[in-house]
């Protein structure tokens, strides 16, 4: 009721400017004049005082709305692509870039475009720091202790509140923490999960205790422990150790109980519930698990960086039931690699996934003085749907870099701590 009643608003007042009216600018009186006319007659100070005053407002409470800010993403069809790059040795050593068009091309493999990263995004308080996430038009970043979420669009820089832990974080404490930063479809709320941990002194690398809390973005907001509840318990002690993927309002991420054992966790944006997922038996459970959306499904995949770029091979496993950790049986998908036009095809490395199901591949060395080149894969495709580029002024920022891809839309969502 209240958005048809701001549209019908925002409607009467540009059909009273085609009128013809008596202006009244503090004591003085115009009489009746073609708008044309009145418009000439009022200088731009008196106007953009008249707009602040009679329009802003409307305007403002109108794109305030969560349904009017919902509505501008699902119009928006031109998706850009971003990329996050950092020193991992000086994390204020760092670059945002976008290409200036959408990285997706309906043509074949052959003729698939190449965009090219080139554009530094400007956004004042950004220090780099480490990425965690990006949906939806908004970064979230982890820089020194804090979380700052970002509208790559407007510009709008905000830092979460801090976290009142329970348990003390050995110094440095940067090392035992984690952040996801996820969106619930069902709510239409916007979710920071913070999770720490404690290691045994042991040398195995077995985490003895985690602490995980919560928060929802909106104004006066602070974070909150999740606890038990009835029904329910908390998981396992575990530390992440993968980026997360989030499906049907479920966050999946790569966890490890100690050097030997890892597992995929998944958490109900919703219920705020955890469940632990068994790996299967012939995934490597010793290193982090490659997760990806594939076909609507959590997916791992592994491959070897040395043997990627000669037999192109990948193996791959969906879920298909994560209360009971049953996964399908293995695939083994074999990437063109001779038509991704490396200069040398040695130690490939995939970058990132896309939500789509696609795969992001480079080389696991960058060279200065060079440009790097992109490729985005799609498994369920099986063509390439993009390459890219970076230029190779970015590369002065190191060598021991950290990169992170993803294809976005512009937001207008006004952010509120």
């Amino acid at each position: 009721m209240g958005l048809s009643f701001r549209l019908t608003a925002v409607k009467e007042l540009k059909k009273r400017r085609k009128k013809k009216k008596t202006l009244e600018v503090g004591a003085r009186r115009c009489r009746s004049a073609p708008a044309a006319v009145a418009v000439l007659q009022i200088p731009d100070d008196l106007w953009t005082e008249i707009l602040l005053k009679c329009v802003s407002k409307h305007w403002c409470s109108l794109i305030s709305f969560r349904c009017f800010t919902n509505l501008f993403l699902e119009t928006r069809q031109q998706r850009r692509l971003f990329m996050h790059l950092v020193n991992k040795e000086n994390h204020s050593e760092f670059a945002l870039l976008s290409s200036s068009s959408s990285p997706n091309h309906p043509d074949s493999d052959k003729r698939a475009m190449v965009s090219v990263l080139k554009r530094d995004l400007n956004i004042p308080g950004m220090m780099g720091g480490e990425f965690v996430s990006a949906l939806r038009g908004l970064l979230c970043v982890r820089v020194q202790g804090r979380l700052l979420i970002c509208n790559l669009t407007t510009k709008q820089l905000v830092e979460l509140p801090t976290i009142r832990r329970r348990l003390v974080l050995p110094e440095p404490n940067d090392n035992n923490v984690w952040d996801y930063f996820c969106h619930d479809p069902v709510h239409d709320e916007y979710k920071a999960l913070n999770i720490v941990w404690e290691e045994s002194k042991s040398g195995e690398g077995k985490v003895v205790r985690s602490e995980h809390h919560v928060l929802v973005l909106g104004p006066g907001v602070s974070w909150r422990r999740i606890q038990s509840s009835s029904g329910s318990s908390i998981p396992p002690p575990h530390r992440p150790c993968s980026q997360g993927k989030s499906i049907n309002g479920v966050l999946y991420y790569g966890a490890c109980i100690d050097n030997n054992t890892s597992v995929v966790m998944s958490f109900d944006l919703r219920s705020e519930e955890f469940t632990l997922i068994k790996l299967p038996l012939d995934v490597m459970t010793s290193n982090s698990p490659n997760l990806m959306n594939y076909g609507g499904k959590i997916a791992v995949y592994e491959y070897s960086e040395s043997l990627l770029a000669t037999n192109g091979t990948v193996d791959l496993w969906t879920l298909e039931d994560g209360g009971k950790s049953i996964w399908s049986n293995k695939m083994s998908l074999v990437l063109p690699v001779s038509q991704m036009s490396f200069a040398s095809y040695n130690h490939l490395k995939m970058q990132s996934t896309t939500r789509s199901g696609e795969v992001r591949l480079a080389k696991s060395t960058f060279v200065f003085n060079q440009h790097v080149f992109f490729v985005t894969y799609d498994f369920e495709r099986n063509k390439i749907t993009s390459r890219f580029k970076l230029k190779p002024s970015y590369a002065s920022i190191g060598t021991c870099l950290r990169t992170n891809f993803w294809d976005d839309t512009e937001s207008i969502m006004y952010l509120e701590t």
